[in-house]
């Protein structure tokens, strides 16, 4: 899924955090495929159309999705900055991949630890994205969201309609109020749910009795309705 930079709920996404003073953002969901990835390259792109010096940062070791470019020196620092690529679209950011050390890891788990790196980052980039593994996801290779949430100025939280649960969002939301998280808002992506026009289409199409004609001219109608383009 590849959200425009521009889209109207990025825009808002950007508004509410410049407005809230946040230089660190983290964004995490509730389990893998939420759309976090989405969210945060585009929002990273929004930044970086205001001339903000931004930092792209993917500490999803259950699904990571930056990658280094080639051709680079090493400096040999682990928490050092480089031109990285995103895997499906090919997007190219200043960022940090996801550690694929042990060591690196269990020091990224360590609150304190993780506090002074993003401070750091801080002091060179004016905003800071960090790109989370699932709240949900835990296991002994993760970095747990709620540390890194607690790392940051502030945590937006990605919510996947029609498959979330009432019982895992309340489950998310617990483990981010259990430690120093101050959370900016939720997004509901509704990618993979239809919306009310579509649904009806598919409800007319079951009506055998209706002329194919008047079937084509109401779909028609449906689906240019802005009403009914509205998921359901």
């Amino acid at each position: 899924m590849t959200i425009p930079s521009t889209h109207t709920e990025i825009e808002q996404i950007y508004l509410a955090a410049e407005l809230s003073g946040c230089q660190s953002l983290c964004i995490t969901s509730c389990q893998s495929g939420d759309g976090v990835t989405s969210i945060a390259t585009a929002l990273t792109e929004r930044y970086l159309l205001a001339g903000h010096k931004t930092l792209l940062v993917d500490l999803n070791i259950y699904n990571p999705s930056l990658e280094d470019l080639p051709l680079q020196k090493s400096s040999g620092d682990t928490n050092s900055t480089k031109w990285v690529s995103h895997a499906k679209t090919g997007l190219v950011f200043t960022g940090v991949t996801a550690p694929t050390t042990q060591s690196k890891t269990i020091a990224y788990r360590d609150p304190s630890h993780l506090s002074k790196v993003i401070r750091r980052w801080n002091e060179e980039y004016e905003r800071v994205i960090v790109d989370t593994s699932p709240l949900l996801q835990i296991n002994s290779r993760n970095i747990p969201a709620q540390t890194v949430a607690s790392s940051c100025d502030k945590t937006l939280l990605v919510v996947k309609g029609g498959v979330t649960t009432n019982n895992q969002l309340q489950t998310a939301i617990t483990l981010l109020q259990s430690g120093r998280v101050s959370l900016i808002g939720s997004i509901l992506n509704l990618q993979d749910q239809p919306t009310l026009g579509q649904e009806l289409v598919r409800q007319l199409k079951r009506i055998s009795f209706l002329p194919k004609r008047y079937k084509k001219k109401l779909e028609h109608q449906i689906l240019a309705s802005s009403f009914l383009s509205q998921s359901a």
